[in-house]
């Protein structure tokens, strides 16, 4: 019984010292920490009874070996992924480079000349009205026309 009470109180300081201290860690990294160091010290208290010392020694090995490969798990998990950002990234990158230097290419075209550019197929002649009178016809006062 004394056993438990000893691992329940460390295994409240070591998740109060996680929590508080390693506040840069993402949860799923503290959680893999955390719960391994726990579950390793439960097995060792539940085998220090019934087996021999050097066995309650190999089981907090093997949990914290299991821990440490699920800690890996996620670390790896995170360098894929920013690996995948990194690569969308540059594709982006790459393909707003191609476009500016298609339109680059586009104004360094020769433009057609002025005359081809307003002369469309079927398009009327434009009308101009004939003469018309209006203040333009009234002569300068005064001076003795």
């Amino acid at each position: 019984m004394i056993r438990f009470l000893l691992f329940f109180i460390l295994s409240t300081i070591i998740t109060a010292i996680a929590f508080f201290s390693f506040k840069a860690v993402p949860a799923t990294k503290k959680i893999a920490l955390v719960g391994g160091v726990v579950s390793a010290s439960a097995i060792a208290i539940w085998m220090q009874g019934n087996f021999a010392w050097y066995m309650s020694f190999l089981a907090i090995l093997a949990l914290s070996l299991v821990a440490t490969l699920l800690y890996m798990k996620i670390i790896e998990r995170e360098q894929i992924e920013k690996e995948r950002l990194k690569a969308e990234r540059q594709a982006f990158k790459n393909r707003v480079r191609e476009e500016s230097k298609q339109l680059e290419a586009s104004k360094k075209q020769p433009q057609p000349a002025a005359e081809q550019i307003t002369q469309t197929p079927k398009q009327a002649p434009i009308e101009k009205p004939e003469k018309v009178f209006g203040m333009e016809s009234i002569g300068p006062v005064g001076k003795g026309n």
